[in-house]
């Protein structure tokens, strides 16, 4: 009973467990019957058998069916000092020259799935032994610890028997180093979920090269070749160490790049990781047959979708639109996950953080549900199409446009999490890439563009408008001030009111110390009467140039010489 009730802790206490079990069970006292009856709790909880993308951290044991993938080499190491060996001295995988020598440590990993995703056992010491046996192919019934699906560590692993199993088409197929050539998309696509690497994760620029901590980086990428499938995709690369990701930073957005020994790493979206023996090159933008084992030329641009042709309820697509009206942000308070309807393997781009997820709970407010992992925000903007048909030729796309009548060429784009929180203003041109399309009643304009966790949004352009300022970079001599929408600056000499925006939380902070004081120099990309802020600094004056200023001040206000 306690293997099942491993399977569920997160949901029940011992003792509601034992009432559940014992309101099954038919026959008092058997052990095998409260065996069943316990098996039959956790399946009635949906947590005897859960898919892989459906594996989340909260109980102590997750079960589940999967296929061999690919198995990886015995690694062994060293143990820390002072560890205790839990390998017996004659055992055959235990070789050292030295007859009191400590054991060492042994690890395997088993890249194992099935048609929702993939993930990554972990065996470790004496476990070690128990994949010797296993080939590729072979469908496994496990029970895990999981932490990530890069790392869940095997408790428990049996041949299943009568289950027939599926991969995923697209999904990961090996734990072997593989080369990829890509095109940058962004250089600033890091997530929540990739800064939790490390607490001081660092951007592309380079910063905290003291702290080896510190050497992370993300880029935002489209996969033009790979080595193992999953080509003509969007993908992520994290870039630990300074070489790669000096070498990404220097090719820019919109280069292409090749990487030679990346890992993929198991994730709802595909993802790679660049480490100290990866190696990146830029290259040119196209490339012959010869060059790829796939034998055929892949193209390197991202094609966008019209609004006019949208599929229905279709993911992994791109579009650039231009923001009509940028809506506001809205928060929510969601349940802790422990109380959320689980989502399966959901179409690229939304992912399980952008669910309406369902409160199960029977009443009352759990502790700790207002911590910050369960206020989620969204933002709901209206587009119009931006693409222009791109790709394709002008006078053809306005032709199909004159005679689409299907779809309206406005649409709604609602931007999930951390988008949400993306600078956007009227005007702006937008690239979404890895987002999906939602038709229903309940939108008016017929369908939704959602981009979520797995998705990037790309701030590309925006109109002049009437203000006389374009979309472009420049800076703005001011003072700095706090209004009831946050900074702005007021512009010296003409008075102009700008709104100001910052993309980093420490830039924000310094803006805020100079409110209220002298004037500033504010340096970012213009659009309208919004500026993106990406540096400041204060202007110094002599003597002579703050008495200049007060003679400005008493002609423009009037001076009483008495």
């Amino acid at each position: 009973m306690r293997a099942y009730f491993a399977l569920v802790d997160d949901l029940l206490t011992w003792e509601e467990f034992e009432a559940k079990v014992g309101a099954v069970c038919t026959k008092e006292g058997d052990e095998e019957a409260e065996e069943e009856a316990a098996r039959s709790v956790a399946e009635s909880l949906g947590r005897l058998h859960v898919k892989i993308a459906d594996l989340r951290s909260g109980p102590t044991l997750s079960s589940f069916f999967c296929k061999v993938i690919d198995i990886g080499d015995i690694i062994r190491f060293e143990r820390d000092t002072g560890a205790v060996g839990r390998l017996d001295p004659d055992d055959d995988l235990f070789v050292t020259e030295s007859p009191d020598a400590e054991p060492p440590g042994l690890m395997r990993r088993v890249l194992v799935g099935d048609d929702t995703g993939e993930a990554v056992l972990v065996f470790r010491d004496m476990k070690v032994h128990g994949t010797q046996d296993i080939r590729i192919g072979d469908v496994l019934e496990v029970a895990v610890r999981f932490k990530s699906l890069s790392n869940a560590a095997a408790v428990d692993m049996r041949e299943a028997e009568n289950v027939d199993l599926s991969l995923r088409k697209s999904g990961m197929k090996t734990l072997k180093p593989l080369n990829l050539r890509v095109k940058i998309l962004s250089l600033d696509g890091a997530d929540d979920e990739a800064c939790a690497v490390s607490e001081n994760s660092s951007n592309l620029s380079g910063s905290g090269r003291d702290n080896p901590q510190r050497h992370y980086s993300e880029a935002y990428v489209w996969v033009i070749y790979a080595d193992a499938c999953n080509m003509n995709c969007f993908a992520r690369v994290g870039v630990f160490g300074d070489a790669v990701a000096d070498a990404i930073k220097s090719a820019g957005e919109g280069a292409v790049v090749e990487l030679n020994g990346v890992m993929q790493r198991p994730s709802r979206f595909v993802r790679y990781f660049a480490g100290a023996e990866s190696t990146a090159k830029p290259c040119d933008n196209t490339c012959s047959p010869d060059e790829t084992s796939s034998g055929a030329f892949v193209p390197a641009e991202v094609s966008f979708e019209r609004l006019s042709a949208l599929p229905e309820d279709f993911g992994d697509i791109a579009v650039c639109v231009k923001i009509e009206d940028a809506g506001h942000v809205s928060s929510y308070l969601r349940p802790p996950r422990s109380k959320r309807r689980l989502r399966g393997f959901g179409s690229a781009g939304c992912g399980y953080d952008a669910a309406n997820a369902e409160y199960e709970g029977a009443g009352g407010t759990d502790e700790g549900i207002y911590s910050s992992e369960n206020i989620f925000r969204v933002r709901r903007c209206i587009v119009s199409d931006a693409s222009g048909g791109a790709g394709a030729d002008k006078a053809d796309a306005k032709a199909e446009a004159e005679t689409t009548d299907a779809y309206p060429t406005h649409a709604r784009l609602v931007l999930w999490g951390r988008h949400a929180a993306t600078l956007l203003s009227d005007g702006d041109v937008v690239r979404v890439y890895n987002c999906n399309v939602r038709y229903g009643d309940n939108t008016s304009s017929g369908f939704e563009i959602h981009a979520g966790g797995n998705s990037c949004v790309k701030v590309v352009g925006g109109d002049c408008g009437n203000c006389g300022r374009g979309d472009e970079y420049g800076e703005i001599c001011g003072i700095i001030l706090e209004s009831a929408e946050g900074l702005c600056l007021i512009e010296s000499g003409s008075g102009e009111r700008y709104t100001v925006k910052v993309r980093d939380a420490a830039l924000e902070s310094i803006l805020a110390q100079f409110a209220g004081g002298g004037d500033v120099i504010v340096s970012g990309r213009i659009t309208e009467h919004l500026i993106r802020a990406d540096a400041v600094m204060p202007v110094s004056r002599d003597v002579s140039g703050v008495v200049k200023r007060l003679e400005n001040l008493e002609e423009m206000f009037g001076h009483d010489n008495c």
